[in-house]
This record gives structure tokens, C-alpha cells and sequence, in this order.
């Protein structure tokens, strides 16, 4: 059975109240992403090892880095079947829950389009939407849970667009990488680490 931690926005509810319902539906929230890290750790990790390993080919003069783009399709069906798992496990539901589902579904869309639309925008100008929009989800997702780490790495995101706007293509991978690791996976890996502290006191 699924309990719904959502309130009738008619209900008259004291100050208090209100700060505490909305304060338990950012912990849940909260909790909810970390305990579920596994597919925000995985994707930073899994977009930042496919951009070093294309930038290396691209280096060495090999033919042939540009494959390793293909685990994308197949990280996305692995997160959705992992996804649809969790889903089924949860107990509780959030109006955050929501927002978030949604933020990120956008996010996804939007990349993808930015994909199919490649050959006409450019290898470079899609990179630099990229790290944009990882920048964007990260710093409203941070906003939303209240947390700062995803704030912060959501500022060098787009610093890191911003300085790959000097390079070619090739470097542009690297602040890729490099926007991943701020934005993706040390934020990821302090949000898992503060839940597991917090359960464990």
C-alpha cells in the first residue's frame, strides 16, 4: 500500500505545520535520491569515462572513440528498468517527488533533442548544451532538496561550459568530464554519504 505525503492545499494549516509537512517532504525527497544515488553516481561516472575515452582516441589518432557514445542507450535502458524497480519499492510519495521526476524527464527529453539535432548545431555548440543543461538540473534539484553541494557543483557546470566555448572539440570532452565530476558525482556521493550517516545515528 502507498502513503501519499501530500496535504490539501485548502487545508488550514498553522506556520508551523506548513514548515514542518513541507521540511518532511524535502527529507523524504531527499533520502529518496540518495538512497537511489546509485543512478546519479552511475551517469556522472558512466558520461565521464565516455568522454575521456573519446578524448584519448581522439589524441592517439584512433580511429573509432566516438563508439564508446553507444553505452548511452544502453546506461538509459538499464536506468529505466533500474528506475521502474525502485518505483514499485517506494512507500511514500512527495509533491518534491514530483517535481523532481519532472525536472529530470525535461532534462532527458531535452537531451536527446539536442542529440537527434547534432549534425545541424555542431559537435561543439551540443557539448556546450550539455554542460548547460547539467548545470540547470543540478542547481534546481539542489534548490529543491536544499542542498548545497549540488548548488555548487551545478555553478562550475556552467563555468565549465563556459571556458570549453575557447577549445575545440576535442578538449570540450574533457570539461565535460570535468563538469560531471562537479555536478554529478562528488555532489552524488556527499548526498549518499550524509544519508547513510543520518540513518546510522
Amino acid at each position: 500500500m502507498k502513503i501519499t505525503l501530500q496535504t490539501d492545499m485548502n487545508e488550514n494549516l498553522s506556520p508551523e505545520k506548513s514548515f514542518e509537512t513541507i521540511s518532511a517532504m524535502i527529507n523524504t525527497a531527499k533520502n529518496k535520491l540518495a538512497d537511489d544515488g546509485f543512478l546519479f553516481i552511475f551517469w556522472g561516472w558512466l558520461v565521464c569515462f565516455s568522454s575521456l575515452f573519446h578524448y584519448v582516441f581522439i589524441k592517439l589518432d584512433i580511429q573509432g572513440g566516438e563508439y564508446v557514445w553507444t553505452l548511452m542507450p544502453l546506461g538509459g535502458i538499464f536506468s529505466a528498468v533500474y528506475a521502474i524497480k525502485q518505483n514499485k519499492r517506494e512507500s511514500v510519495k512527495t509533491y518534491v517527488d514530483d517535481y523532481l521526476k519532472y525536472l529530470w524527464i525535461a532534462f532527458g527529453i531535452s537531451l536527446i533533442i539536442a542529440l537527434l539535432n547534432m549534425p545541424t548545431i555542431g559537435v561543439k555548440d551540443t557539448y556546450f548544451f550539455f554542460m548547460i543543461l547539467y548545470g540547470f538540473a543540478t542547481m534546481v534539484s539542489g534548490g529543491i532538496l536544499n542542498f548545497k553541494p549540488l548548488i555548487i557543483g551545478s555553478i562550475f557546470a556552467f563555468i565549465c561550459a563556459l571556458a570549453s566555448s575557447y577549445f575545440g572539440n576535442a578538449e570540450q570532452l574533457l570539461w565535460i568530464a570535468l563538469s560531471l565530476i562537479c555536478s554529478y558525482i562528488i555532489p552524488g556521493h556527499m548526498l549518499r554519504s550524509q544519508y547513510k550517516t543520518e540513518i546510522n545515528a
